[in-house]
């Protein structure tokens, strides 16, 4: 049994907020669980995962969830083989939906989604453990795919 304070768990600093790795799965638990922080103004990248699952519950606060209604090929994505103008086409038919306390959504591999906060928004994220599994199709701080070494430095 492992009890600790959230103070004490691994906590990642974003450009657009906050991450705090409440499990970040092992043998034993072969899950993660986050709570994030998304800050008013700011949206996380335009992204899409190979292998990841995630289901994500509001907190507090309210925005925007954004993702394509359709099943992305992220083999063909990373050999470069999609043009500008196709993942331009993606980016202008995504569906925006309103996101508030309460709301619960499932974002499964291979489907385009974005959050925006409008408020500040805290959640909770529960994923399978391929937490590297970052394909970054638009990033307001022009991130690469997959982690961030200095956002994960003590």
């Amino acid at each position: 049994m492992d009890i600790k304070h959230i103070n004490n768990c691994v906590k990642v600093a974003k450009p657009w907020g906050q991450e705090i790795w409440l499990q970040d799965g092992n043998d034993v638990h072969p899950y993660a669980l986050k709570r994030l922080t998304l800050t008013a103004g700011n949206q996380t990248s335009l992204q899409v995962h190979q292998f990841k699952s995630e289901t994500i519950l509001i907190l507090s606060g309210k925005g925007i969830l954004e993702y394509w209604d359709g099943v992305f090929d992220c083999d063909t994505f990373l050999k470069g083989l999609f043009t500008d103008a196709y993942i331009n086409q993606l980016k202008h038919n995504l569906t925006r939906v309103e996101i508030a306390v309460d709301s619960v959504f499932n974002t499964p591999p291979n489907v385009i989604h974005r959050m925006i906060a409008e408020e500040d928004l805290v959640y909770v994220e529960a994923s399978t453990t391929q937490l590297d599994d970052v394909i970054r199709l638009e990033d307001s701080n022009n991130r690469p795919h997959g982690r961030i070494e200095a956002e994960h430095a003590k």
